[in-house]
């Protein structure tokens, strides 16, 4: 699993209860990014955890050094969802019910000290240009995301093997130029509904701060067909479609979703 570090291999501390400043003022006002998760329930709710991950402001993100016409997207800040836990702690909120669940099944939960573990979807810490999406702070980006992760991935240990891969994200070739997707949603050539939290690979180190690796390895799915047609296939493929062909509610259509 990916656990919040220096982008170095060296775990920290994720951000607990940080106070943040909005973008525009006119969108909200201070907000607070906390992203330790607190399973535990709020009172009198059905399922709504006491700190999901979110913040307390869902568009807390970083601020603009100015506001005005020349701002690109005039939206608020991108947010994510997510959180860590350190599943070694057994006084950490939440995570002694789980330790006695997996003791009972004889499961070791190998966790490791002092490691915050990433629990559901933060943000990858590159972007696909091959940038850190960590450190950067333009008010379109979201704080919640993941440092760059040193962690092997099974792309490590299929080059080890000398084993050909790629993954194919739909609209890679859309998303590269418009890292913060802000053309999200939009219709048309230019539409990017690239999955960027679905590709595994854009969270490591090993692959995307080397440009032949990228090259190599993560290509748009208008190379899956080629690939097909010329019967160049790699040994293993990944394919993620995009999101208005994905199946997923939020963004794809039923009848795009039962043909692609």
């Amino acid at each position: 699993m990916i656990w919040f570090s220096d982008g170095n291999g060296h775990p920290e501390t994720p951000a607990h209860n940080v106070a943040v400043v909005t973008n525009p003022a006119g969108f909200g006002g201070p907000g607070t990014i906390d992203s330790i998760e607190n399973p535990n329930p709020q009172p009198s709710t059905n399922n709504f955890y006491t700190q999901d991950g979110f913040g307390e402001d869902f568009n807390a993100g970083f601020p603009a050094s100015e506001f005005d016409k020349t701002q690109s997207n005039r939206l608020p800040i991108i947010f994510g969802g997510g959180s860590y836990s350190d599943c070694s702690d057994p006084t950490q909120p939440g995570v002694q019910p789980i330790l006695d669940y997996l003791a009972s099944l004889r499961i070791d939960p190998r966790c490791e000290p002092g490691h915050f573990y990433l629990l559901n979807n933060y943000n990858p810490g590159w972007f696909g240009n091959g940038t850190n999406a960590f450190t950067n702070q333009d008010p379109s980006n979201t704080p919640f995301t993941i440092p760059p992760s040193s962690t092997p991935s099974i792309g490590d240990d299929l080059n080890e093997a000398n084993v050909s891969w790629k993954y194919y994200g739909d609209q890679w070739n859309n998303y590269v130029p418009d890292p913060f997707q802000l053309n999200f949603g939009a219709r048309g050539p230019n539409a990017d509904e690239y999955c960027n939290i679905c590709n595994p690979f854009q969270y490591d180190t090993s692959i995307m701060s080397n440009p032949v690796q990228v090259a190599a390895h993560i290509q748009d799915t208008v190379n899956l067909y080629s690939d097909i047609t010329n019967g160049t296939l790699p040994s293993v493929s990944f394919v993620k479609p995009s999101g208005y062909v994905d199946g997923h509610p939020s963004s794809s259509k039923l009848d795009l979703f039962e043909v692609s």
